[in-house]
């Protein structure tokens, strides 16, 4: 089953860390990352500089994945239901994050790996694979 957590939150921590983030803090151990699932540096630093509001990050980010979907497709169709994995990232529980996003994507192409999300509430009015117009909500 796949997880999301902070990295600074063991306690949600299931079987393999991977890492969907561009920096990893020090002293944490990860056992893989998933580089095209991190939010670009651009990105990051429009969001840490407070430029942009949390739709156009959405927005933004969603353009990122649907430019590198086919790895994105790639990694989704290699998901396990048995095998226990979580992705993290620096974010703590309950914040907006795009690991919540992530998992809003793994819900709707392989909700059966779904194991658990840190989310709270997350909304999105389009496919992020086909642009399409939707309202998509987990909570």
């Amino acid at each position: 089953m796949l997880y999301t957590a902070s990295y600074f939150e063991p306690q949600f921590h299931h079987g393999q860390l991977i890492a969907i983030s561009q920096t990893i803090p020090k002293g944490v151990r990860v056992d893989s990352r998933l580089e095209f699932l991190a939010p670009s540096k651009s990105l990051l630093a429009d969001c840490q500089a407070e430029k942009i509001t949390q739709d156009q990050y959405i927005e933004r980010y969603r353009v990122q994945i649907k430019e590198s979907w086919k790895q994105v497709k790639s990694w989704l169709n290699t998901l396990s239901c048995t095998d226990d994995s979580t992705l993290v990232c620096w974010e703590k529980k309950g914040s907006f994050c795009h690991r919540n996003l992530i998992a809003k994507l793994v819900k709707r192409h392989h909700p059966e790996c779904l194991g658990g999300c840190d989310i709270l509430h997350i909304e999105m009015d389009k496919c992020l694979k086909c642009d399409s117009k939707q309202n998509i909500s987990w909570t």
